[in-house]
């Protein structure tokens, strides 16, 4: 495990620095979480020197804003937001404010998405779904309107259903990268030779299947002599009864359960498991369990001990003294929201900020607005900071950052369980390389 985030042991980092390690534009400092410490010059003065246009910049976010999916889902949306809200108070994209619409993704990701089009939006976000962004990648292709995704992390997208990319983007961490941190970190755990057997719940659809796939083949390479799967069950999205896989479970007794739940089916499950002590009877090992932080109580989260994962983004790690923009960017969602925020929330901050910043450069370096061609290029390998550290986007288009984990525990303090013992995975420990798809790169192990 490593720790890639550059860190300031002071807590503080000053205005040269900042601009420094953010390549020089008062906007990247302010996405990268230190926008206070900025003067009023930088953006400004490069929209004095080139050829912007004057009008706002629209762009459309697509997320989940209600049912079972809005626990993540709005989390994205604040996310995205709180950019927006950082590069208005910087001056700006090139002295361009950004104007950002949310709608309801629904079943709705390819009107949602020509819509915007039609509509002049410059950049759109979105969607969090993967079945959804499966259907829309293509789309987006074909419209030519570059569009970066919060979430939609089925490990397909990029290797098969649009595997040569121009326009279509994924800043998230996608679902090899969190199945091989979960397996990482159930066998650092408990231990290789505590681990027999294996069962999961997970949704059923699209993403709920790659990501049992996946944690199934790590943990048999992970394991000497491979681990036996007792059961699997696929509960829908949004079921408010999953008494017969907690049944299951208890009857098998697997020493890791593995769950790629998030949202609101996890609070179901985790409040349906605690009232039928299934945690008496296996570990649970999740991706995103923590994605319900703001939904689970006291008493399920110390019956669970349940290890989770925290995709690109743990508000607390590094530590707020080692990397203030951590901390700043917890405390304005507390205040502006009431919320712990979580990985969600960062995918829907990271996904602006990719494009904000890759633009930003842009405009630099050509003397005036580029093209969406011009902008889907220079997103191709770039680099760029948020309150979670450093980020690349790869050239295949697949966001990668490090990758945590954690073990659920209550806290007093911040009156929402958080996560102890946190450990970090960079990007290559938990992928593939550039080239190699994500199930040639396990079974290589």
């Amino acid at each position: 495990m490593t720790q890639d985030t550059p860190t300031d042991e002071d807590g503080g980092m000053n205005r040269r620095t900042m601009l420094a390690a953010t390549g020089g534009t008062a906007v990247a400092a302010a996405l990268a979480g230190c926008s206070t410490l900025l003067g009023d010059s930088g953006t400004q003065a490069q929209a004095d020197d080139t050829d912007v246009p004057d009008e706002p910049i629209q762009a459309g976010l697509q997320t989940f804003t209600e049912g079972a999916a809005a626990v993540l889902g709005l989390q994205a949306q604040y996310g995205a937001e709180l950019a927006v809200q950082r590069i208005n108070d910087a001056g700006g994209i090139a002295g361009r404010e950004m104007q950002l619409e949310t709608v309801h993704e629904a079943d709705a990701h390819i009107e949602n998405y020509t819509q915007f089009v039609d509509e002049g939006k410059e950049v759109t976000f979105g969607p969090i779904s993967s079945g959804g962004h499966a259907a829309l990648a293509p789309e987006v292709e074909s419209q030519g309107v570059v569009n970066v995704s919060t979430d939609g992390t089925v490990t397909t997208l990029y290797e098969e259903t649009v595997d040569n990319p121009t326009y279509s983007f994924r800043f998230q961490n996608y679902d090899v990268m969190e199945c091989v941190t979960a397996a990482r970190e159930a066998v650092s755990r408990i231990g290789a030779e505590n681990i027999d057997t294996i069962a999961g719940i997970n949704p059923n659809y699209a993403f709920g299947q790659d990501e049992w796939k996946f944690f199934e083949l790590a943990m048999n390479k992970l394991v000497d002599g491979g681990v036996e799967s007792v059961y699997e069950g696929f509960p829908d999205l949004g079921a408010t009864d999953m008494s017969t896989h907690i049944t299951e479970i208890n009857n098998v007794e697997p020493d890791v359960t593995f769950s790629s739940q998030w949202g609101g089916d996890v609070t179901t499950m985790m409040n349906q498991a605690a009232a039928n002590d299934m945690f008496d009877n296996t570990q649970l090992v999740g991706t995103v369990l923590y994605s319900a932080v703001d939904e689970l109580e006291r008493d399920v989260v110390e019956a669970a001990e349940a290890v989770s994962g925290s995709r690109n983004w743990y508000w607390d790690f590094p530590n707020r003294s080692r990397w203030a923009p951590n901390g700043d960017t917890f405390s304005d969602a507390r205040e502006e929201w009431d919320i712990v925020p979580t990985a969600h929330f960062m995918s829907g901050y990271g996904a602006v900020t990719a494009w904000a910043t890759a633009t930003a450069k842009l405009v630099d370096v050509i003397g005036g607005w580029p093209s969406q061609d011009q902008i889907a290029r220079s997103l191709e390998g770039h680099g760029f900071y948020t309150p979670a550290g450093y980020h690349v986007m790869g050239t295949g288009h697949q966001g990668k950052s490090n990758a945590f984990s954690g073990r659920m525990e209550w806290s007093e303090d911040v009156g929402a369980a958080v996560l102890s013992d946190v450990n970090a995975y960079a990007p290559q420990e938990v992928s593939p390389p550039e080239g190699t798809t994500a199930e040639e790169w396990v079974n290589s192990w």
